[in-house]
């Protein structure tokens, strides 16, 4: 390959990572809850250990912080010590009552505005599953919210007795018109128990959320990889898809420009929404590790790791076309190959500032055969 078209694969690469995280879209998530009920660690748990610590928060209110920070497609309006019992809030006098009641003010502010962006998308309202109860304040408040088209999930936290727990979700249930988005959650396990339910939220709440939105979401959660996998793997069908409908040809030399129109755009989508840190080394790292295995599988020089046997066509063809089955066979194979090693990345398991490209093409050529026919 020539390096001009190494450099380019690798510029547009980060570009297109880049341009595909600026696109998404803003979420605004309303945290509400009373002190001590685990806000903090729940918005840590489901997107970074530090958000709450390391994110801009900027005072709405004495009782709402905006939590935000740079690249980051999701908002979080935080309630801080936000005690809804003691502003006595009356449903049937909203006028009084949004005097006193900063998240409603919030709520009535960001929707008078002509842009869609300001609105607040979806709100988790935290109760403590532990020894807690709901008081008729809080019901109202729910139902208000309800009532404003924003979608709602009651999140139960700290659930240690899931009995006592229950119980208290048997009862909201009967109170509140959100009666099938209540989840009982342990964020972090204990000795006797693990954790449970952040995957459940974490569903629910991309559910509740407009499709435009969603992407920004799977982006920015970081407890589930389920939910990034299964999004992932889209990627990885469409461009399946793609190079069945036109095969490709791997004459010497050309396996940049293939790389480019193919595999590269998928790579770029998969490292946003597994949301890897956009840094060129690591862009680069990943690209010549796929390039190592994508120049080795075409050219036959996989054979003797067993790949090219489970594909027939490849390291025969010369510089032919290869089919359209084949070559969705291949861009298949290193979409899932790719799809795992941002796992490994994500949990901590490979470092792309620190592996060499060669051992990180060793590593893929390991997990392709998980991929191909057998």
């Amino acid at each position: 390959m020539e390096k001009q078209d190494y450099k380019k694969i690798v510029e547009d690469t980060f570009n297109g990572v880049k341009k595909e995280n600026q696109d998404l879209q803003k979420v605004n998530l309303l945290v509400v809850g009373k002190s001590g009920t685990g806000k903090s660690t729940l918005i840590n748990t489901v997107f970074g250990e530090e958000m709450v610590q390391t994110g801009v928060g900027k005072p709405v209110t004495d009782q709402i912080s905006l939590i935000e920070k740079d690249d980051f497609p999701v908002r979080i309006y935080d309630t801080v010590g936000f005690e809804i019992g003691s502003l006595g809030f009356d449903i049937k006098d909203v006028v009084k009552s949004l005097k006193r009641n900063p998240v409603q003010q919030l709520i009535k502010k960001v929707q008078a505005t002509e842009t869609p962006d300001d609105d607040i998308h979806i709100a988790w309202y935290v109760i403590s599953g532990s020894g807690s109860r709901i008081e008729n304040a809080e019901i109202s408040f729910i139902n208000w919210l309800v009532e404003q088209k924003i979608p709602v999930i009651i999140v139960l936290t700290k659930s240690y007795d899931l009995i006592e727990a229950n119980l208290l979700k048997d009862k909201i249930e009967q109170l509140v018109s959100v009666s099938k988005k209540i989840i009982t959650v342990l964020v972090k396990e204990t000795e006797t128990q693990k954790s449970f339910g952040i995957e459940e939220l974490i569903q629910l709440t991309l559910d509740d959320l407009p499709q435009v939105l969603q992407a920004s979401f799977i982006h920015s959660q970081e407890a589930s990889i389920k939910v990034k996998y299964n999004e992932a793997v889209k990627i990885v069908t469409a461009a399946m898809a793609a190079n069945f409908v036109t095969g490709f040809t791997p004459v010497p030399g050309a396996d940049a420009p293939v790389m480019v129109a193919s595999q590269t755009a998928m790579v770029t989508k998969i490292t946003s929404i597994y949301g890897i840190d956009v840094d060129k080394q690591k862009i680069e790292t990943a690209l010549a590790g796929m390039l190592g295995v994508y120049t080795a599988m075409i050219s036959g020089k996989a054979i003797a790791g067993g790949i090219a046997k489970m594909v027939p066509g490849i390291g025969t063809v010369g510089g032919g076309l290869i089919s359209g089955g084949v070559g969705m066979v291949i861009t298949g194979a290193l979409g899932y190959a790719y799809i795992e090693l941002m796992e490994l990345v994500l949990t901590g398991q490979v470092d792309l500032s620190t592996i060499t490209p060669a051992a990180l093409t060793d590593l893929l050529l390991e997990l392709l055969p998980n991929y191909l026919p057998k």
